[in-house]
Formats: structure tokens, sequence, C-alpha cells
């Protein structure tokens, strides 16, 4: 059954990996493949840490977890250089659209005032991976890595989207689906929609506005 939320006039700001595409998977894939290939024990709790997460953020985590287990990863511009390298290369492959996103984003843009994205991947794979699908005229604005102090689960992403176009909290609806960037929204001040489709948050957060298991759950 369909959930319904009224977007009419509202600022809609969406969260891009695990929540409009399915890079995530990749990004996990790629980090955990790299731990294997060195002999590391524990690749999937090392992958785990990207989920949310900017590279840097992720990789400086790496770095900690891998610390408190007796052994060293190296220096972080190089690690998040090798990733962001294997990543590109994955992703020009091709990147799914989480199900029933492109159904929905015609009446997203036709009721909606305002639509950007939030997230921590760069501005140009963004736009890169919506042009691939024909997207990349539905949306305002791109905030991406670089554009703020810190990364979510911190609020300063969507503060700063806040900050850059007057919107008050009371006119927006995020749209997220991990744990860091729920945490962020909600310490913006913002209510969400929690999107499961990948189940990077583990469980239903109850203080989403709704928790859908993809988008062809939704009616607007």
């Amino acid at each position: 059954m369909k959930k319904t939320l009224d977007i009419e006039g509202k600022v809609l700001l969406f969260d891009f990996d695990g929540t409009l595409v399915e890079t995530e998977v990749l990004a996990r894939e790629i980090i955990h493949r790299y731990f294997e290939e060195r002999g590391f024990e524990g690749a999937d709790a090392f992958a785990a840490l990207i989920v949310g997460r900017t590279w840097r953020l992720a990789v400086d985590l790496m770095i900690r977890e891998a610390r408190a287990r007796g052994f060293e990863l190296g220096e972080p511009d190089v690690l998040v250089g090798e990733f962001t390298q294997r990543y590109r290369v994955r992703f020009r492959e091709g990147v799914r659209l989480i199900p029933g996103f492109r159904e929905l984003v015609e009446d997203f843009r036709k009721k909606a005032r305002f639509m950007g994205i939030v997230t921590g991947s760069h501005r140009h794979e963004v736009e890169e991976i919506l042009a691939v699908h024909g997207l990349g005229g539905f949306f305002d604005r791109i905030w991406g890595f670089g554009d703020y102090p810190e990364s979510k689960p911190h609020p300063a992403p969507y503060l700063t989207a806040l900050g850059d176009q007057g919107f008050v909290p009371g006119e927006v609806i995020v749209f997220e689906d991990s744990k860091a960037g729920m945490e962020s929204a909600h310490a913006a001040g913002l209510r969400w929609v929690q999107i499961c489709h990948e189940a990077h948050a583990g469980e239903p957060d109850p203080r989403s506005l709704l928790v859908l298991p993809d988008w062809r759950h939704l009616k607007i």
C-alpha cells in the first residue's frame, strides 16, 4: 500500500547515495575488496563506515578502527585517492536509480517549490550520474563535498542549504536513507522521509514522517 505525502509548495532536499541512486552499494564493494586484497580481517566492518559519509570522513574512521586493531593503513590522502579512483571507474559502468524515483520525479518538480540535493559526494559526480539518467534539469541546486564545513551527521550540510536559500525548517522536507543523514536532518531541525531500499539505517526511525521501502511506495 502506498503512503501519501503532501509536497505542494514545499522545499525538498534529497540525499543522493542510497536515497536516489544505488552508489553506496558500489562504495561498499570497493572498500570490501580493498581490504580483502590486502588480507585484512573484518572487511565488512570497514565497508560499513562509508554509509552516509564522505570518503574523507570514512577513511578517517577506517584509520582509527585499524589502529584500535593494532595496524596502520597509511596516509589518509593516499587512501582517499585510491578509493575515489576505483569508485569513478565503477560508477561510470552504470549506477541504477532507486526503484520508483523516475516515475515520481516529474510530479515532484511540478508540485515542489524547490528541489535540491545535499550529499557528501562530489558535485561533478552527482551531475554526471543525473545526466546519464536524464535527471539533470529537475534539481535547482546541488550541495556536495566541499560546500559545507562538516559532514553528516553534523547538521552543517542542511544548515548550509537553509542559509544559502533563506529557507525556514517548517517548509522543508528531507529524504534520507542513513543514520548519519537522518541525524544531520534532525540536528538541523528538519523533518524527513526515510528510504529503506538499501537498509543503511538498519531499522525504521520512529521520528521519520514516513518510512518507505523504496519510491514505489510513495504517492504525492
